[in-house]
């Protein structure tokens, strides 16, 4: 067995649950944020105290932010392991796809 097929071994797998788990943890993150941020956005809409408006808006802010962040670090994820893979292929002379 070459060093090659010894990485091939070792990540193959890990692509494979990487590549499969992706398009669910998209549409959980994406039901659950959904669901957050009405949470958030109905408390923002019932506060009635200056103090308690503020806290809610800075929920909601904090937390579109980290939505987002998330989302789009998923995202580039999924559209960035078709490049790390070919370069997985032309450094390591195996073919992972």
């Amino acid at each position: 067995m070459t060093d090659s097929n010894a990485y091939y071994n070792l990540i193959l797998p890990i692509l494979n649950q990487v590549n499969g788990y992706t398009g669910t943890l998209l549409l959980i993150v994406s039901s659950l944020g959904t669901i957050q941020c009405i949470f958030l956005s109905v408390r923002y809409a019932k506060a009635q105290e200056a103090e308690e408006l503020e806290h809610a808006k800075k929920s909601l802010k904090d937390f579109i932010i980290g939505f987002l962040l998330i989302f789009v670090l998923i995202v580039a994820m999924r559209t960035g392991m078709p490049g790390l893979c070919k370069w997985m292929t032309e450094n390591a002379k195996i073919s992972v796809y």
